[in-house]
């Protein structure tokens, strides 16, 4: 049963026609989303991602006590807003911002320049399936991009050589709930009403259908938790937010 749901997981390969369009899509999207994505985003969830960060911002503080200093990695930040909640409340912190979009990174460092200038946080533009580094980061946190990789186990591969031993590495994401009637409901709203909200907005005709097909492909939290447990993560958790239409899934870096 266990070998069944971790098989669901696939990758197509890094140099596959499945990654190679996907991630030109995404970088074509936000190429023109980049601006007003962050005000698109609170009106698309209801501004709900506004709390379930708190629940980020309470793991990393239980995994930064008694720590002097801590080293960061917001994989696929895009315009940052994960980088600057945690760099708002832990100030002894220093953050690396990774994302595919250099529109994305744009908007991040102009908002690091205005409010973050004496902070040591640095974007950079990157893909989340090439190396990033050898046991460089304490966390690393990927929020709302998981589901959008086209090599899962690849990424997940790159995110345990980057971090140090006994680091943590955070995912959060949507997903569908498994339950009725708050899943019909909520797949009722992603694929009729969420449209009418990108066209009065103005928002890419396609965003819409990309973010119901992306929810819809996400895998369900215990293929992703076998995964990380595949790729030897340690103490691997999983909860879910608002009866599962986000989730939490992570796990540690064995310290040996």
């Amino acid at each position: 049963m266990k070998n069944l749901i971790e098989t669901s997981i696939k990758d197509p390969g890094f140099n596959s026609k499945q990654a190679i369009l996907r991630k030109q899509y995404m970088m074509d999207l936000f190429k023109t989303q980049a601006k007003s994505y962050d005000f698109h985003d609170d009106v698309y969830g209801f501004g709900a991602h506004h709390l379930w960060i708190l629940s980020l911002l309470s793991i990393i503080k239980k995994f930064m006590f008694n720590k002097k200093s801590t080293r960061m990695l917001d994989l696929a930040c895009g315009t940052g807003f994960v980088t600057f909640n945690v760099a708002k409340r832990y100030h002894n912190i220093d953050i690396d911002g990774l994302d595919i979009s250099s529109h994305m990174i744009a908007v991040a460092r102009k908002r690091c320049d205005k409010k973050f200038k004496d902070r040591n946080i640095n974007f950079w533009v990157g893909d989340a399936e090439l190396s990033y580094g050898n046991n460089k980061y304490d966390i690393i946190t990927t929020c709302f991009a998981f589901r959008n990789f086209t090599n899962k186990h690849l990424a997940v591969e790159n995110v345990f050589r980057a971090l140090k031993p006994g680091g943590v590495f955070i995912i959060q994401d949507l997903t569908k709930p498994e339950r009725q009637p708050l899943k019909g409901i909520y797949l009722f709203y992603m694929k009729y009403i969420l449209p009418i909200f990108t066209r009065i907005l103005g928002s890419e005709r396609t965003v819409a259908a990309w973010l119901y097909k992306s929810v819809m492909m996400m895998p369900a939290n215990i293929a992703i938790k076998m995964l990380l447990e595949d790729k030897r993560f340690e103490n691997v958790f999983c909860k879910k937010q608002m009866f599962g239409i986000a989730c939490f899934i992570g796990g540690y870096k064995p310290e040996k």
